[in-house]
C-alpha cells in the first residue's frame, strides 16, 4: 500500500479512541457524529476517521472492517493492529523492519523521501503513526514470503499425494542395460495373426 498521508494534531486522542473502540459498539459507520459520542468533539479530532481507513480498520465509506471487530479483542487486538500498521506503512517497514522502534526524527527521514508533504506535515505523520505502534504488539515474527510451487509440489497438490517418493538410484557399480524392442507387424485383418504374435511375446520375454 505504500504509505498512508492521514495525520491527527492531538495523537493523545488518537490512543483514547483506540482504547474506546473496545468499549463501544460496533456502528454501521464511524462518523463524526459517532466521534461525538464517544466523548471526541473537538474539529482536530476528525482527522481519526481518516487514520483508521489508512490502516484499513475501516473502508471508503466508513463501514468498520474485519480488522477493526479483531481489534476489539482485548488480548488479540495489539497483534492485529500491528498486522495491519505493517501491511499499510508497509514503505516504513521496507526501509527499516524495526520501523516500530524508530524515534520520530528517524521516522521523518523516510517519510520525507516518500512523500511530498512539508516537513510540519511530515512530522505530523511520524507522529500518528508512532502513536498508532505504542498500541500495538509486533511480538509476531515477519511472516515469510511465500515460495512459488515448484513443478513436483504441483503435480502433488494436483493429484491430492502427499508423498511421491523418487525411484532408488542403481546400486553403485552396477551397470544398469536398456532394451529396444521394435515389432513391425504384418499388415493382415486376420486378427488371429496378431494374437499368435502377442502370446509369443508374452511366452519368450515376459515369462
Amino acid at each position: 500500500m505504500g504509505l498512508p498521508e492521514s495525520y491527527v494534531n492531538n495523537v493523545g486522542n488518537l490512543v483514547k479512541f483506540l482504547d474506546q473502540i473496545r468499549a463501544a459498539g460496533v456502528p454501521d459507520r464511524v462518523t463524526v457524529e459517532f466521534l461525538k459520542t464517544l466523548g471526541f468533539k473537538s474539529s482536530n479530532d476528525r482527522p481519526i476517521i481518516a487514520v483508521l481507513k489508512g490502516i484499513g480498520f475501516l473502508d471508503a465509506n466508513g463501514t468498520p472492517t474485519d480488522a477493526y471487530r479483531a481489534f476489539r479483542d482485548p488480548h488479540g487486538g495489539p497483534k492485529v493492529l500491528a498486522r495491519a500498521l505493517r501491511t499499510a506503512y508497509s514503505d516504513l517497514f521496507l526501509a527499516n523492519t524495526k520501523a516500530h522502534e524508530l524515534p520520530v526524527d528517524k521516522l521523518k527521514g523516510i517519510i520525507a523521501t516518500k512523500t511530498s508533504k512539508g516537513e510540519t506535515v511530515v512530522k505530523l505523520i511520524a507522529a500518528t503513526f508512532k502513536a498508532l505502534c505504542k498500541a500495538a504488539d509486533f511480538s509476531e515474527p515477519l511472516e515469510e514470503v511465500a515460495q512459488p510451487p515448484t513443478q513436483q509440489t504441483k503435480k502433488k497438490h494436483d493429484k491430492g499425494v502427499d508423498d511421491i517418493t523418487p525411484p532408488p538410484p542403481p546400486p553403485v557399480g552396477v551397470p544398469g542395460f536398456h532394451y529396444n524392442i521394435q515389432i513391425h507387424l504384418p499388415t493382415t485383418t486376420d486378427i488371429t495373426v496378431y494374437n499368435a504374435i502377442f502370446k509369443s511375446l508374452k511366452e519368450h520375454l515376459l515369462s
